[in-house]
């Protein structure tokens, strides 16, 4: 019983008993205080959450995306040497820009077009001379226009001949050998089929549209052409795939794709596919694969073989691969960037998100002067010792100090414990150990972005071979932009020299950066 029970029932009861009776019940305010604090903290925590989604939806639909920092503090002109110490140190070099208009593209850009010269002669009356003389070109008045002619479809009919004796001898008929396709059964060239595939994947044209304006063939039969060149094609991907197992620096992303058609699954339900680049200077490729079912499984076997690191996101799909010896991770330093990031674009003031940008400011600026520099991978390694690994040890310290005085469930919370949790910050600065790893994985996501783009335009897949279909196609097409070649030009000498290929070495001569080799 409670003291304040006590005195309501007007019970008598000695002063030590009631020393007892108070510190019991003093006792039972501070946990029921405790519980209090607990709940209020999770409400708050959930408010905060909560408030932090709505302004990151409203910004997301209504503001700018833009992810550039720019450090607007007030900085005082005699700061006191205690703050100043708490500070991140800022570069104090200013290099102002001078002032330039963007250039317009004009006629200098038409020098490497090609150029059909139209000469226009005077008259013949005008040829002859008062004196008697024929008048001679001295020069010509110049006038360049730009031209353009649309692609034009023709029928390109085929006649084997078939020849015979006139004088009937038995045996004597033989006909013209069957010239080889990439595609036997299909009735159209190597040209049309390459501009199918690079019209819808490269140029982003869907296949309605294709069959609305520019080819006289249904979408349906399009579609059809796209999916069975992929056996043909198999064993330029398969070649494609070495270059990335073999070097021992990668990277791996992944972006959602629908297939209306899959085993025990509804339309609605969303599948990946992954991107994978690598391979040595001069081989780099990129390489995409559609899965539904068992993510982990899959990067498991793809990279089978596989030793070195990878750039990648905190993603737990990787962790059995992570495991394997030899394999690490280099953590992309863009997203517990964007954590803060979206926190800094909802401040009403300057606080911890402002200062971790600042951070990671100095070190992409670090970057930047190796990437404007043409550093050699042993000259950024140095740079990166001298410059980014000491301000990195200050931001981890920094970063420990102010995760203690925040809620760990609230977005300032979970960014701060996304670098810091268990062996992360380990991963995140993986790019300290070697010059040729990077600090983020943007240049991976870069090739996200145009499967993306298709995504926006087609929107999904009918089956499971047409997502497999575009995956192929989709790395073909990225790994020879990435070798300065035209996708369409590619794919022509690509079909029509695939049905003379008959060993590993003939399909060699086929990859980007050996096909066009005298």
């Amino acid at each position: 019983m409670l003291f304040h029970e006590v005195q309501n029932n007007h019970f008598s009861v000695t002063p030590s008993e009631a020393y007892f009776l108070l510190q019991e019940e003093n006792q039972a305010l501070k946990k029921n205080a405790i519980v209090l604090e607990k709940r209020l903290e999770q409400y708050q925590q959930a408010y905060e959450s909560m408030l932090h989604q709505l302004r990151e939806m409203n910004r997301q639909r209504f503001g700018s995306k833009s992810e550039r920092f720019v450090d607007d503090r007030q900085l005082s002109l005699f700061p006191e040497p205690e703050a100043a110490e708490n500070v991140p140190a800022v570069d104090e070099t200013v290099t102002v820009p001078e002032h330039q208009r963007a250039k317009k593209k004009g006629k200098k850009d038409w020098k490497n077009l090609p150029r059909e010269i139209v000469i226009i002669p005077v008259s013949d009356g005008e040829k002859a001379c008062a004196c008697g003389s024929e008048k001679s070109v001295i020069r010509y008045e110049v006038k360049e226009m730009l031209d353009y002619q649309p692609a034009t479809l023709r029928v390109i009919e085929e006649r084997r001949e078939m020849v015979a004796c006139p004088k009937g001898c038995e045996g004597s008929l033989c006909v013209a050998p069957v010239k080889p396709h990439v595609l036997p059964k299909v009735g159209a060239t190597e040209n049309l089929l390459a501009a199918i595939i690079v019209s819808k994947l490269h140029d982003r044209q869907p296949l309605y549209l294709l069959e609305k304006h520019h080819h006289r063939v249904s979408r349906e039969t399009m579609a059809r052409w796209a999916i069975a060149l992929m056996s043909p094609l198999q064993p330029i991907f398969n070649l494609l795939k070495d270059p990335v197992i073999d070097y021992d620096v990668g990277s791996l992303d992944a972006t959602t794709w629908q297939v209306l058609s899959e085993p025990d699954r509804r339309a609605q339900k969303k599948s990946h596919i992954y991107s994978m680049r690598g391979g040595p200077p001069g081989k780099e490729v990129v390489l995409y694969g559609y899965v539904y079912d068992d993510h982990s499984g899959y990067i498991d076997n793809w990279f089978e073989g596989f030793k070195g690191t990878l750039h990648m996101d905190a993603a737990n799909v990787c962790d059995r691969l992570l495991k394997k010896p030899g394999v690490t991770a280099a953590l992309c330093n863009a997203h517990p960037r964007r954590k803060f990031e979206a926190i800094k674009k909802q401040a009403k003031k300057q606080g911890l998100a402002h200062e971790a940008l600042r951070f990671y400011k100095q070190l992409y600026a670090i970057e930047r002067k190796a990437k404007e520099a043409n550093m050699t991978p042993e000259q950024r390694y140095a740079l990166r010792q001298r410059e980014s690994k000491p301000l990195l040890e200050k931001f981890k310290q920094w970063m420990e100090e102010a995760y203690a005085t925040v809620l760990p469930k609230s977005p300032l919370g979970q960014a701060f414990e996304y670098c810091l949790k268990e062996n992360r910050w380990a991963d995140l600065t993986r790019f300290l150990d070697d010059g040729r790893l990077e600090i983020d994985n943007n240049l991976q996501e870069q090739e996200i972005k145009p499967l993306v783009m298709v995504r926006k335009n087609c929107l999904f897949s009918n089956s499971m071979d047409g997502a497999r279909a575009l995956c192929l196609h989709m790395s073909l097409i990225r790994t020879a932009l990435h070798h300065g070649l035209k996708p369409y030009e590619y794919y022509v000498a690509l079909l029509k020299q695939l049905p003379y290929c008959k060993t590993v070495e003939d399909y060699e001569k086929l990859l980007p950066w050996n096909i066009f080799k005298a």
